[in-house]
């Protein structure tokens, strides 16, 4: 019996040992065959690690590294900038500067070239202030008695009449513009004159800007665009002076109301000439 005993426990001795020794020798197999890739994972998610952090790190050095240069380079541009808006802001001050040459010679040539067309000594002049009220509508010239202005002498700019002188002091004068409503002027209606006679009417001032047409000696309504000279009659402007144009005609009044554009405009008077030798009476 006790025989029995010790041989069943050899054999499961055995059986144990060989089950023992066939598990071992599959592991020693399994890390034989996949040890290399088992190992190569840990060492791969290391390696990435290290080179995403070695990369990092050498960007941040190489921003570090280059700031004081980017300081130095920013100073540099903000400077050349200040210096080009400098420049910039000259260059437009200086084109301003010829642009008023350009227009001052332009209204320069037409002033010369309606005093030459009419034949008259003048007095050039400049507008030193503008004046004007509700009253009044006026402006001051830098030519006096002194320089041989006289009362009442017709006042012309580049695009025509402008008015007439009021006060005469030593070394200034005071003008009267067209539109003052104290101011009024003989003219003759351009597209209505024949051979033998015209069409003569007044324009007179309204205290605003602009004129208004009346007393015209023929019944005649004149056209929108219609363009407006002095007649020359009364002695005080010489005929054929550009003095506006027919802007409206309301035939709704008896006579027709007309309003008349005068042709300068007070931002842009600057030079005037000042007609000395005042022409006789002309009679139509």
């Amino acid at each position: 019996m006790a025989v029995r005993k010790s041989a069943t426990r050899s054999q499961f001795a055995v059986m144990k040992a060989f089950f023992l020794g066939v598990a071992f020798s599959l592991v020693l197999l399994l890390l034989f065959l996949g040890g290399r890739s088992l190992l190569a994972l840990p060492a791969n998610v290391v390696g990435a690690g290290a080179v995403r952090l070695a990369s990092s790190f050498s960007r941040f050095w190489v921003n570090v590294a280059s700031f004081p240069k980017l300081l130095l380079q920013t100073h540099k541009a903000n400077r050349e900038l200040s210096q080009m808006r400098t420049k910039l802001s000259q260059l437009q001050a200086e084109l301003w500067r010829v642009q008023e040459l350009i227009e001052e010679n332009q209204r320069l040539r037409k002033l010369l070239g309606l005093a030459k067309d009419l034949s008259r000594p003048y007095i050039a002049a400049e507008v030193i202030a503008i004046g004007g009220s509700n009253w009044f509508h006026t402006l001051v010239i830098n030519k006096g008695s002194q320089d041989g202005i006289r009362e009442g002498a017709p006042v012309l700019c580049h695009k025509g009449l402008v008015g007439r002188v009021w006060e005469v002091r030593s070394h200034h004068s005071i003008v009267l513009l067209l539109t003052d409503r104290h101011s009024a002027v003989g003219v003759m209606l351009t597209e209505h004159e024949t051979e033998h006679e015209g069409v003569y009417g007044i324009v007179k001032g309204t205290g605003k800007r602009w004129c208004e047409l009346i007393h015209l000696s023929k019944h005649v309504v004149p056209k929108k665009g219609e363009v407006l000279v002095t007649s020359g009659l009364g002695g005080v402007f010489p005929k054929g002076i550009p003095v506006g144009e027919v802007v409206s005609v309301s035939v709704k009044t008896e006579p027709p109301t007309v309003k008349v554009r005068p042709f300068f405009r007070l931002d842009e008077l600057r030079e005037l000439i000042v007609l000395t030798d005042l022409p006789p009476p002309i009679n139509p």
